[in-house]
């Protein structure tokens, strides 16, 4: 697979096409089409590497070279705790968290019915952000 970057670079140019001429929407779908293709790449190499690192090592945890470091390794909790038997657990085996979430619906009523927020709730400046995608085909 070869990427075009002088194609690519155009792309980009010409990404804002879309708010001119109908045109414009093929820039986008190329970026994205390339970028899925980048993914893919990325997950096929990820694949090939883990299959390989096995087969040499099958305790294979990483390797090195001069620019890249490939790490194998597994992600999220080491361990879970069952609910139905933290009785029975002793305490310094286990935290408990207490978190708490907005209900962003009843704060709205809230404050259109008080002219305002409630102490306690903090509305943090959000910074917007352009995304796009393909539109989801309907099927039928």
């Amino acid at each position: 697979m070869k990427i075009d970057i002088d194609k690519l670079e155009k792309l980009v140019v010409d990404s804002d096409k879309i708010f001119l001429t109908p045109e414009g929407e093929e820039v986008l779908m190329q970026l994205l089409e390339i970028r899925q293709q980048v993914e893919d790449a990325i997950d096929a190499a990820e694949a090939k590497l883990e299959e390989t690192g096995i087969k040499i090592d099958p305790n294979f945890s990483s390797i090195q070279s001069n620019k890249v470091k490939v790490y194998y390794r597994a992600f999220g909790s080491r361990y879970k705790i069952d609910p139905s038997l933290v009785d029975q657990l002793p305490k310094n085996l286990y935290k408990v968290i207490t978190k708490y979430n907005a209900v962003s619906d009843e704060i709205d009523k809230y404050a259109n019915d008080n002219k305002g927020l409630p102490l306690g709730i903090i509305e943090p400046e959000r910074k917007k952000q352009i995304t796009f995608s393909l539109k989801e085909k309907k099927n039928g």
